[in-house]
């Protein structure tokens, strides 16, 4: 017999055993059902603008393709983790209130934050994924794929924007950044070609031959303007001839030559000396400048400095937020605000206008910009830095003429703080005043970052400070104030002081932006004073850009200007403009003979004398795309006399021509004017160009397959002639019949870094042993750049999963092949059926390859090695490595 209290518990544990026995019954159901094996399995094509190209494994029921959930969230970047089992995902999308879940295990799926079952014929577990109905990727995720089984291909469209779409332009902005000169990181690229200093390297001319004829006289200038390196120096300097009558007038200016010590070419470090000049200069004062023949020694850098002082720019936003930091319109920097809302940058501030932005894209989709402006003169050094210049010599009276007075000035600045920079200076010589000795102190101070003053104290001669302010909505206000001295040999106008204001309004009418400027002057004399002001109006509308602009003098002192007398105490003088431009759209429907045709139109009135002063109206268009032809003519209203005037700008590559011609009643003028420019480079070919290249800098750059595999150039090498570089900075590139590369129109002294285009060579399996390095502009001269090419490697291995002793190829598993020490993208790789693979096309350089972690930990195994290292070596023929191999071993539970 059973006790009742017995009797009751062993009721209670059978009730139990059989709550037990059916929920494991459901779950070896479903499980039963889920397990079932599928039809069939494929690799696809999943083609995806923002993805590219890549290869996806589906498995089939009854032709319906079950796609890998984990993988294509991977593939897509939609954020995802496990489920608290561990054997489902979860995550928000398409926002942060948008809830998901697939559970397999519990057989629940929750959509847009409503749960409901999942069947388990929607669903297939495999051994590395689980596989999901097409119908749950369009429900949760708005993700509808199409299948094409003729050409086994994958194609997707999406109902909302996708995390990748957003990644892949943010990524092009990176890019594009990363080749900006302002935000460019050199540290990671090596210096290969440092300066190379030579006795003597013939280098630039640059050259002007004007020739004017009229109805009066006619006459032919030059102008040549000569630079190369000389006792590891560069050299310059002017020559200028005019021919009239007969006779030719010569004169020389500019002539000097230089000597940068290493330290000129780090602007980011205080050198106690960077360089010497020798020859005809000029005193670095401010409103004191003389030119001399002489000497001057410096510490300041050849190269600007660009870089002031660090910015911390820091806010809150609603949580993960994506932020984004913007200066000059270029993208910066990027990243995630915290679960507070909280960000933070440190925004590089460099010398100039600086315009920052902070985009904000919250998870709702809302987009906020938050704007500020500064600008930094390069009259500020950074913190704790110390400059100076020193100049001696004999005064120059004319462009080639000497005094016998000897010259001498020095000046001193201190950076007290980045906001802070204090100097002085002296000058000594009789052309500064009968003093002889004059000294100079002055600041320059930015008040709460955007405020900035100036102040300069030039004793016995002036005094002066102005003030200045830009606004992120373009508003800027300018104000200068100056005493002056009486008598002083600066003040040969006899003025008392002068104070001026400059402000600038920016505003929209009809949606277009339009601005205000004003500007007004007071000039106090000893017998008078005089007073200037104008204001400015432009707009637009549609195609039309409209500009009104007043100006006007009143004066209380003789009109110097005219050389008349007054009748009463004020002369006043007061004009207004009125212009109005139109440009042609360039579209297929408008003839090509006037498509982006410009037309101008101006008419000028005296309000003073309420008499109209002139009007003149002017066409101009683009021919032959490097050619502008330039029409006009102009009414002088008073003289009533009109103007014709011709003009045409051609453009060929190694030269320019000018043509100008004008005509009125009996009279007439042309000028035929040709300028441009010749260098030569180290082969000794003559490269001419249309624009300036003294004080510039080229490069000669030879692609060369090294087929001896010694890192040079040698005869019998094959040239490979491509277009497959880029720099950090804009330059003119033109590849010439020899297969050489030319750069033009580079800063002399500066650092750029080079990049190999790799995707540009003619032969894919081509690439050099160093994709990056950098290299010093040598200056008013061209230096050669060789760069090997070699045949690119390939690597082969396999993955195998041991079972128990028992080793088999693993097929469709993700590998990750990064480069060391470079920026490139991870490169994905998939094993073949038998576990195989290999990858072609490989750069010389050091490598990392390992198995998906995500997919090892969703299969529960190890894998041995964990990371592969190995390296592609620089070989003629291109190195092939195999057994990189993978072995799989499943955890112990």
């Amino acid at each position: 017999m059973i006790h009742p209290y017995n009797f009751a518990h062993v009721r209670k544990l059978a009730g139990v055993l059989s709550m037990l026995l059916t929920v494991f019954l459901m779950l070896s159901s479903k499980t039963a059902e889920a397990k079932q094996e599928p039809d069939g399995e494929a690799m696809l094509t999943f083609s995806y603008p923002s993805l590219g190209q890549a290869y996806l494994n589906v498995v089939f029921f009854d032709d319906v393709p079950f796609l890998p959930l984990g993988e294509v969230l991977s593939m897509l970047y939609i954020g995802n983790e496990k489920t608290s089992n561990g054997k489902g995902l979860q995550g928000f999308y398409p926002t942060k209130n948008d809830n998901w879940l697939i559970d397999p295990l519990l057989g629940l799926v929750t959509i847009k934050g409503n749960r409901e079952n999942l069947p388990a014929d929607k669903f297939y577990v495999g051994q590395m994924d689980i596989y999901l109905h097409p119908d749950y990727y369009s429900r949760i995720f708005g993700l509808n794929f199409l299948i094409n089984f003729n050409a086994l291909s994958l194609s997707l469209t999406a109902e909302h924007s996708l995390p990748i779409d957003e990644r892949q332009k943010r990524e092009a902005l990176r890019r594009k950044m990363k080749q900006s000169s302002a935000n460019r990181d050199q540290s990671d690229a090596p210096l290969l070609y440092g300066r190379d200093r030579k006795l003597f390297a013939p280098g630039m001319l640059d050259y002007n031959v004007n020739y004017n004829v009229s109805d009066e006289n006619r006459n032919m200038g030059i102008l040549l303007n000569a630079g190369m390196e000389l006792f590891g120096g560069d050299v310059q300097g002017i020559y200028s001839g005019t021919v009239l009558d007969g006779n030719l007038l010569s004169s020389f200016s500019g002539a000097r030559w230089r000597y940068v010590l290493p330290g000129g070419l780090l602007p980011d470090k205080n050198a106690g000396m960077t360089g010497i000049t020798v020859g005809q200069i000029s005193t670095t004062g401010l409103n004191n400048s003389v030119g001399i023949l002489g000497v001057g020694v410096t510490n300041n850098p050849v190269i600007p400095r660009m870089k002031l002082d660090v910015f911390v720019i820091d806010g809150y936003t609603e949580p993960d937020s994506e932020v984004e930091l913007l200066i000059g319109g270029q993208l910066v920097d990027f990243l995630r605000a915290d679960d507070v809302g909280y960000y933070r940058f440190n925004a590089p501030i460099t010398f100039g206008v600086v315009r920052l932005a902070i985009r904000i894209y919250t998870p709702q989709g809302e987009v906020t910009i938050e704007e500020r402006q500064l600008q930094i003169p390069f009259t500020f050094l950074p913190k704790g830095f110390v400059t100076y210049n020193i100049q001696a010599g004999i005064a120059q009276t004319g462009i080639d003429s000497l005094d016998n007075d000897l010259i001498g000035h020095a000046d001193i600045a201190y950076g007290v703080t980045n906001a802070l920079t204090v100097r002085a200076g002296v000058d000594n010589g009789a052309v500064f005043g009968k003093n002889m000795t004059y000294g100079v102190v002055g600041l320059s101070a930015r008040i709460l970052q955007q405020y900035l003053l100036n102040v300069d104290v030039l004793p016995d001669r002036h005094y002066q400070a102005s003030a200045s302010v830009f606004y992120a909505n373009n508003t800027s206000i300018n104000a200068q104030f100056t005493e002056f001295v009486p008598g002083s040999e600066f003040n040969l106008m006899g003025q008392i002081r002068e104070a001026n204001l400059n402000a600038f309004f920016p505003f929209k009418t009809f949606g277009k932006f339009s601005g205000f400027r004003l500007t007004g002057e007071r000039q106090w004399y000893e017998s008078g004073f005089r007073t200037n002001f104008q204001t400015d109006f432009n707009t637009q509308f549609g195609r039309i850009v409209a500009r009104v602009n007043y100006r006007a003098r009143i004066s209380g002192v003789r009109d110097t200007g005219t050389g008349i007398e007054p009748p009463n105490l004020y002369n006043a003088i007061g004009q207004f403009t009125a212009s109005m431009t139109y440009t042609l759209k360039r579209n297929p429907s408008i003839p090509v003979f006037v498509r982006g045709m410009f037309f101008r139109g101006q008419y000028r009135f005296d309000t003073y004398n309420k008499t109209p002063i002139s009007y003149n109206l002017m066409i101009s268009q683009t021919l032959f795309k490097m050619g502008r032809l330039t029409m006009g003519y102009e009414m002088d209203a008073i003289r009533k006399k009109g103007q014709f005037q011709l003009g045409f700008l051609y453009d060929f590559r190694g030269v320019r021509t000018s043509t100008q011609f004008s005509a009125s009643r009996n009279t007439y003028s042309a000028q035929q004017a040709i300028t441009g420019s010749l260098g030569i480079d180290p082969g000794g070919h003559i490269l001419p160009d249309n624009r300036d290249q003294v004080t510039r800098s080229g490069v000669a750059v030879r692609l060369f397959i090294d087929a001896n595999e010694n890192g040079t150039f040698d005869p019998g090498e094959v040239v490979v002639p491509a277009k497959a570089i880029r720099l950090d900075r804009s330059a003119n590139m033109i590849l010439g019949s020899d297969g050489i590369l030319r750069i033009t129109q580079l800063q002399s002294y500066w650092k750029y870094q080079m990049e190999v285009d790799i995707h540009a060579l003619p032969n894919p399996n081509l690439a050099p042993k160093v994709k990056r390095f950098t290299f010093v502009a040598e200056p008013n001269r061209y230096r050669s750049i060789d760069i090997p090419l070699y045949q690119t490697g390939i690597i082969e291995g396999f993955v195998v999963v041991d079972h128990s002793g028992k080793e088999e190829g693993l097929g469709g598993l993700r590998l990750v092949l990064e480069k060391l020490n470079d920026s490139e993208p991870l490169q994905l790789l998939r094993t073949f059926t038998d576990g195989g693979f290999y990858v072609f096309g490989l750069m010389p350089g050091k490598y990392r390859l390992s198995a998906d972690p995500k997919q090892l930990e969703f299969m529960n195994v190890t894998s041995e090695p964990g990371i592969l290292e190995f390296e592609i070596k620089a070989l003629a023929d291109g190195d092939y490595l195999e057994n990189l191999n993978f072995k799989l071993r499943y955890k112990k539970e």
